[in-house]
């Protein structure tokens, strides 16, 4: 288990992110040195009562979440893994006491439960994959999501539909306002049915290609 200062550190610097504030920002903020914040974040320094009080504001948290280290996040953060840098991890599937063994991570070896990754996905602010191991052989894929719902997946092929989901539904997200955006991503996946989309979508790319000085091949 984590000690008590790496935890909190941990802990401040995953709802950080999560939030996506910079380090620097969130010292601003709360009134310390962006050195001193890093060094509380590595577990070097303890912070006082006013700042752990400032932090709470700041990332909109109560102080119970700053102090649950029922997760390994030092070595969670070695297991953000793929294009979209999702949270994936394989385990024991024969718990002892309903305790798993990480088997692909940085805290190989160390132990687990459905709990302690129910608790990460709600910490990552993401789904999490876990795979699940009858000694060599793969028996089932469970994503447990930020909400705290689980869903269990019988096989790697849906397994990836779901992070591509996820993967793209996040991308659209972020786009979704912006008109431009939308609509060339409205086109390019009509290109794939449509014959007239293709052209049309053709069209636009080498107008872009003209636009950047790039000469087409």
């Amino acid at each position: 288990m984590t000690n008590f200062k790496n935890g909190l550190g941990s802990n401040i610097k995953y709802l950080r992110k999560v939030r996506n504030i910079t380090q620097e920002d969130l010292a601003g903020v709360i009134g310390i040195h962006s050195r001193q914040l890093s060094k509380i974040e590595t577990g070097e320094h303890f912070p006082s009562c006013k700042t752990l009080e400032k932090v709470c504001i700041t990332l909109n948290v109560q102080p119970k979440e700053l102090f649950d280290f029922d997760f390994l996040t030092e070595e969670y953060e070695g297991a953000l893994s793929g294009t979209n840098n999702e949270a994936v991890f394989q385990v024991s599937s024969t718990p002892k006491n309903n305790v798993y063994q990480l088997r692909n991570t940085k805290a190989k070896g160390k132990n687990c439960t459905d709990q302690t990754m129910a608790n990460t996905a709600k910490n990552l602010n993401k789904p999490i994959f876990v795979e699940y191991f009858d000694e060599k052989k793969s028996s089932k894929i469970v994503v447990f999501y930020p909400d705290g719902k689980e869903k269990v997946i019988r096989n790697s092929v849906d397994a990836d539909a779901q992070r591509n989901l996820n993967y793209m539904v996040g991308e659209f997200r972020k786009i979704s306002k912006d008109k431009k955006s939308s609509d060339y991503i409205k086109l390019a996946l009509a290109s794939l049915k449509n014959d007239d989309a293709l052209e049309k979508l053709s069209n636009l790319v080498e107008g872009m290609k003209l636009a950047r000085g790039i000469e087409s091949k």
